[in-house]
């Protein structure tokens, strides 16, 4: 990262910010390189995060033909404004992105647990889910290589 006094490396910053997160930010491209992105729910535990979707979709085809994925998620936003002179406008945030390898769960059982773990996220209900949801519904894995926090106009944890 350019600016290191912004680079937040705590792992327990990094995981406050992902736990107080809505949405994530996934980032992914197609074997010619095409880059496409788009906002989803998702869960994480340790080393991973999972999300989800339909069986069909740009999403499913692009993570089909390319594993390699970026997100982000960013939290307490707030823009910074300086009416005399625009160039002090800026942004206020605590964010996260990395870099991750996605794989399809294709197992029932392993299915139902990481929809769990993404429920857990937001606190709902992890009971019941339907044999018929779990069969029509995508079930990825990231397996996340790489993780930097970034904070703005915050303090930065010891």
């Amino acid at each position: 990262m350019r600016r290191k006094d912004k680079e937040v490396t705590s792992r327990d910053w990094i995981t406050d910010v992902l736990d107080k997160g809505v949405w994530m930010q996934l980032a992914m491209a197609g074997k010619d390189g095409s880059p496409y992105i788009v906002p989803l729910n998702y869960g994480f535990k340790d080393d991973f995060i999972i999300i989800h979707g339909a069986k069909d979709g740009k999403k499913i085809d692009l993570l089909k033909e390319n594993t390699k994925v970026a997100f982000n998620v960013s939290i307490d936003t707030e823009l910074i404004r300086n009416e005399d002179n625009p160039s002090e406008f800026s942004m206020k945030y605590r964010s996260v992105s990395g870099l991750g390898i996605a794989a399809f769960i294709e197992d029932p059982e392993e299915k139902r647990e990481a929809l769990k773990i993404l429920m857990e996220h937001y606190r709902g209900p992890k009971e019941p889910m339907a044999e018929g949801m779990l069969k029509a519904t995508s079930v990825i894995r990231i397996q996340i290589t790489e993780l930097t926090g970034k904070t703005s106009f915050y303090a930065k944890p010891e």
